[in-house]
């Protein structure tokens, strides 16, 4: 039996709660148990040779499930006198853009993995998912709200860091596979980290809807 369940739970928790209350100087420690982790399930899918889809759309379900809820939170919480992180039309505006485009880049690498060039469609998503985490933080940077204002902007909080975590981990995964080159990767494995990101970049969508626009 594998460790990595028992202690994916305990370094995600701990992620979340370094975003929720937003204690960016434990980021780095947690961001390096996170690698340790996906070097491990990497070795382990190469030695063992085990295919894990069933498991991956159980993870996108249960994904979907904690979106799910916390983007409840935020629709039932919100009244016309809150305020929103921020403005629906300036950073969080931008953000859609730069993950649709990226949902773009890593479709044609996906259709073009056996292609010598297709590094370069790689290299752009992974460029657009890091410009994504520096806009975020910047924006949440200068957000004056405080989690703790309303049970609306725990949600909001709690949504947007949920996310953020989920970019982070999408662009540790892509440059992880740039790093060993596609053909070296598999189809296989570059397939998995494709859908991974797809399913973040259109969870934005519902991100900005409910937290920013609503």
């Amino acid at each position: 039996m594998s460790f990595l369940p028992i202690y994916n739970a305990f370094v995600a928790g701990s992620l979340l709660v370094c975003l929720f209350l937003w204690k960016i100087s434990v980021l780095p420690i947690i961001l390096f148990l996170f690698l340790v982790s996906l070097m491990w399930f990497w070795f382990d899918l190469s030695v063992v040779n085990l295919h894990y889809e069933s498991a991956f759309w159980l993870f996108i379900l249960s994904e979907v499930m904690a979106f799910g809820s916390l983007l409840v939170c935020c629709f039932w919480f919100d009244t016309c006198s809150f305020i929103s992180l921020s403005s629906p039309l300036e950073i969080p505006f931008l953000g859609c853009f730069i993950l649709l485009g990226s949902s773009i880049t890593v479709t044609g690498f996906h259709h073009l993995i056996f292609w010598e060039h297709s590094w370069v469609l790689l290299f752009l998503t992974i460029l657009l998912g890091a410009s994504f985490v520096i806009l975020q933080l910047f924006e949440l940077n200068e957000i004056f709200i405080n989690i703790f204002d309303s049970s609306f902007h725990a949600s909001s909080f709690c949504t947007v860091g949920l996310h953020f975590s989920h970019v982070l981990l999408g662009v540790i995964g892509l440059s992880f596979i740039l790093w060993l080159s596609p053909l070296t990767a598999g189809l296989y494995r570059c397939t998995l980290v494709t859908w991974y990101w797809h399913f973040v970049d259109y969870i934005w969508l519902f991100v900005y809807t409910f937290v920013y626009v609503c």
